[in-house]
């Protein structure tokens, strides 16, 4: 009888083991006052990552969804027009950035030119 995989086996992309195989986005960290200027340290399953602010970084795409995850509550009074303050809760992102290019070690698909018709 074959031996059934699992379900690491079957979804590879759903786990994270090692940064080889995964797929790599290329990101800027936004400069904040949260993050030191020697950058903002990561660790994902012991394998860790600098990233610098201001710097274009390759990241495997499950380190840059960790960022995603990063929030923080954030409280604010708002005057409701008759004098009473209402506090407001709301979740921002920990780490900003911008993404340059998503996909980089992924190979661009080649042109295959037709042959002109005789």
């Amino acid at each position: 009888m074959a031996r059934q995989k699992t379900p690491q086996e079957l979804n590879p992309e759903l786990y994270f083991s090692t940064p080889v195989g995964h797929i790599r986005d290329r990101i800027i960290i936004h400069e904040s006052m949260d993050i030191p200027k020697e950058g903002l340290f990561v660790s994902l399953n012991g394998y860790p990552f600098l990233i610098k602010p201001g710097v274009e970084v390759d990241i495997p795409r499950p380190i840059r969804t960790m960022l995603d995850t990063r929030i923080k509550t954030e409280t604010v009074m708002q005057d409701d027009g008759n004098g009473r303050m209402i506090e407001h809760k709301r979740n921002i992102p920990r780490v900003t950035y911008t993404v340059v290019k998503e996909g980089i070690n992924i190979p661009e698909p080649e042109v295959v030119e037709a042959a002109p018709a005789a």
